[in-house]
């Protein structure tokens, strides 16, 4: 796995900016690993994709996951920091189906991927695209009736409990426990578009002063690029 820099960097901007937020969890992760084909990524288990973008944000912005969050009892603000290393420790290995039994019939639900989740985005009622995604996670035999909706719908659930990041956070106003949701392709997406963004001003700043290629300001270390800047300040 290739970390987002540099033209990395750049790329994954480039190409991810106009694109659904759950396209562009894959083009990072296709950027940062050239060698896998677009469809296995795509195919991929949510939790697993999930455990691989964390990974993604270790090694291209540091161990520590740093944000803000709102209380949910008194609407504060709450800031938070993370060990990348630990949510990756609390992530349990994706269990990739599960299966129950019902009216004497055995049912059997994958686990969803992005694919899954990309065919319901056009569809408004939440009813429906529940139903869709039931329907291509639900492996059945041919002529075997459906299985009750609410109970696929809680296996389901079960099932990708692992995909799901939350954090108890203390609120410092109120002293109440809330919970966050940390969804870690958008996360790492604002992180890639404004480190990109950073790396696209220093690279006019440095090119209009030394008359360097876009590439090779890229290609630089950024301590080597802050260093230049302090000088084009000095």
């Amino acid at each position: 796995m290739h970390a987002l820099s540099g033209e990395r960097l750049l790329q994954a901007w480039e190409q991810a900016e106009h694109q659904h937020g759950l396209q562009r969890a894959l083009s990072m992760l296709a950027i940062a690993l050239p060698e896998v084909e677009p469809v296995k990524l795509a195919e991929l288990p949510i939790a697993e994709r999930n455990r691989l973008l964390l990974q993604l944000r270790l090694i291209s912005f540091g161990p520590t996951v740093q944000g803000y969050a709102s209380c949910s009892h008194c609407d504060s603000a709450m800031e938070f920091s993370l060990p990348v290393e630990h949510l990756l420790s609390c992530m349990e290995a994706p269990v990739t189906s599960i299966a129950w039994e019902e009216l004497d019939q055995r049912f059997q639900l994958r686990a969803a991927n992005t694919l899954d989740l990309l065919a319901t985005v056009d569809i408004a009622d939440v009813a429906a695209a529940e139903q869709v995604l039931l329907t291509r996670c639900l492996l059945t035999h041919e002529g075997q009736d459906g299985p009750s909706t609410a109970i696929a719908l809680e296996k389901f659930e079960q099932l990708h409990a692992a995909s799901e990041l939350r954090c108890a956070l203390a609120c410092p106003q109120c002293a109440q426990e809330a919970f966050c949701e940390l969804d870690i392709a958008s996360f790492l997406w604002l992180e890639v578009r404004n480190a990109a963004l950073r790396l696209f001003s220093d690279i006019h700043t440095l090119a209009r002063q030394y008359g360097w290629s876009e590439s090779a300001i890229a290609s630089m270390s950024a301590q080597r690029r802050e260093t230049y800047l302090e000088l084009t300040n000095a």
